[in-house]
């Protein structure tokens, strides 16, 4: 079972898994997750990434904007700098 929520409600979510836990049969863990969401982002990673506008939302997780640009805009400057644009 995965819950997402705000930092701010997570005792209470805790709590809730904790009571839920016992309608279950067998063994149930509660396990506080280092990512962020349902992101493969650490949360230190993904607020500096957010920060630097490396990433950004998309629904339920984010799309990652690599550090170069499409290949079209290099074969552009590639061709400028060899005179032959």
């Amino acid at each position: 079972m995965s819950v997402r929520t705000h930092d701010r409600h997570k005792l209470h979510v805790i709590e809730a898994l904790r009571r839920a836990k016992f309608k279950y049969p067998g063994r149930q863990k509660i396990y506080v997750s280092r990512k962020w969401g349902f992101t493969k982002f650490d949360r230190e990673e993904y607020e500096e990434l957010m920060a630097s506008g490396r990433i950004f939302p998309d629904g339920v997780s984010v799309q990652y904007r690599p550090e170069h640009g499409p290949l079209h805009v290099w074969k552009k400057v590639q061709l400028e700098l060899a005179g032959l644009a």
